[in-house]
C-alpha cells in the first residue's frame, strides 16, 4: 500500500546526497510523485513535512504553481472577457471548451510567462528547498516537464515538484493518472506507484 510519509521519508535521505543519487546528473529537481486521490493528505501534511526539512537543515519556500497561474491571468487582463465568453460558450462541447483553455494556455505561454514567473520564484539563498505545489492545477495548461526543460541550469537549490500522477518506470510519469506516459522526465523521481 502507498504511503506518503514513506515517500517522504526516501526524499528526505535523497536531499541530503543529491548529486549521487541522480543518475542523469541533472539539476537539483526532484518529483514527489503520488496518487491523485491523495492531494489533500498531502496538503495536510505538508506543514508537518516542512518542519522535518528545516530539521534537516534546509530553509524552505512554498511556491504554489496556482498562485503563478492565477496572478498570471488576472494580469493578462482577459479575465472578464473570459468570463463573458464562458457565458456564451456550451461548456459540454468539447470545441467550446478548447476556445476557453487555449486562450487561457496562450496567456501562459506567451513570451514564456509561467516559466519566467517560477523562475522568479524559485531564485532562493543556498540552502534552501524550493517546493512547487498545486501542480494538479496546471491542467490542461501546461506540464510539469516544461517547467524542467526550461529551467536546466538554473535550479541551483534543491526544487521539489509535487507531482499528481503515476510513476512508471525510472523516468516516466502518467500526470493526473490520466495523461499518457511522459518517458521525458530527467530529474529524480520519488514516490508513486
Amino acid at each position: 500500500m502507498y504511503s506518503l510519509d514513506d515517500a517522504f521519508n526516501e526524499l528526505l535521505i535523497r536531499i541530503r546526497d543529491p548529486e549521487s543519487l541522480n543518475p542523469a546528473k541533472s539539476d537539483p529537481i526532484f518529483y514527489f510523485a503520488y496518487p491523485a486521490n491523495f492531494m489533500l493528505d498531502l496538503k495536510q501534511r505538508l506543514p508537518r513535512w516542512i518542519a522535518r526539512i528545516k530539521e534537516t537543515g534546509f530553509d524552505t519556500k512554498r511556491v504554489s504553481l496556482s498562485e503563478i497561474l492565477w496572478r498570471l491571468i488576472a494580469e493578462s487582463g482577459r479575465w472578464t472577457d473570459w468570463i463573458e465568453l464562458e457565458h456564451s460558450l456550451d461548456l459540454n462541447r468539447l470545441d467550446d471548451v478548447k476556445v476557453l483553455n487555449d486562450a487561457i494556455r496562450d496567456v501562459l505561454r506567451r513570451g514564456d510567462a509561467f516559466v519566467d514567473a517560477v523562475s522568479k520564484e524559485i531564485r532562493c539563498p543556498e540552502n534552501t528547498m524550493v517546493l512547487l505545489t498545486e501542480a494538479e492545477l496546471l491542467h490542461p495548461y501546461f506540464r510539469t516537464r516544461i517547467i524542467e526543460s526550461c529551467l536546466h541550469d538554473r535550479v541551483k537549490t534543491p526544487m521539489v515538484i509535487f507531482y499528481p500522477g503515476r510513476r512508471s518506470g525510472q523516468y516516466g510519469l502518467h500526470f493526473l493518472e490520466f495523461y499518457p506516459v511522459d518517458g521525458n522526465y530527467r530529474s529524480t523521481i520519488i514516490g508513486g506507484l
